[in-house]
């Protein structure tokens, strides 16, 4: 876990469909607390770290072999208690809400992953990467290494949530064999079979 801080700013830094989101939120840890902390916290043998020539963290690729499963613990393990570091923002001001509010309500009411899909992709996973390790073949290494790790713990196909406007995310995970497989809402989800 002494990684965490790391880890997070990696999340930050590629917030904004891959770009910077510094600038977008007030409290910097609110999206590591979401898309990274749980699966550090339980899912250290299938995610990964990537460090680059200065010795820091630069990306990140993380996944877990059983979406549900990992689902109903991040219920009882995580988010109570990254709840009690927040207030839930009320429903009634949501037109005013902040980039903040918004992931704050998240922490309180995660988005699961459609289980429309489970059955053929049941693990799930994303990457990030710092723009100065990009286009470098690293990314391709980092999905390489989550897919072999699920692969070996038997999994039968993992799916992967991305934003419907960052095209860059999307071209990446088409030409490592991870077609769109779905829409729902401003997410598109992608897919891939190894058995």
């Amino acid at each position: 876990m002494e990684d965490i801080p790391g880890l997070y700013d990696v999340c930050l830094k590629t917030g904004d469909s891959g770009n910077d989101a510094s600038l977008l939120y007030e409290n910097k840890n609110l999206l590591g607390e979401i898309f990274v902390g749980p699966y550090v916290k339980f899912n250290s043998d299938s995610s990964f770290a990537l460090i680059d020539e200065s010795g820091s963290i630069s990306g990140y690729s993380l996944s877990t072999l059983d979406t549900l499963q990992f689902q109903k613990m991040c219920a009882r393990e995580w988010w109570p208690e990254i709840q009690s570091r927040y207030q839930e923002p009320s429903i009634a001001s949501r037109d005013v809400w902040t980039l903040d509010d918004h992931l704050m309500y998240e922490i309180f009411h995660p988005t699961p992953s459609p289980t429309e899909v489970l059955d053929l992709y049941p693990s799930h996973g994303h990457i990030d990467l710092k723009p100065h390790m990009q286009g470098k073949g690293w990314g391709k290494q980092m999905m390489e290494a989550i897919d072999n790790a699920l692969m070996r713990s038997g999994s039968p196909g993992m799916h992967l949530r991305v934003s419907n406007v960052n095209y860059r995310a999307l071209g990446f995970y088409a030409k490592l064999g991870y077609p769109e497989i779905m829409r729902r809402g401003n997410e598109v989800i992608v897919g891939k079979r190894y058995k």
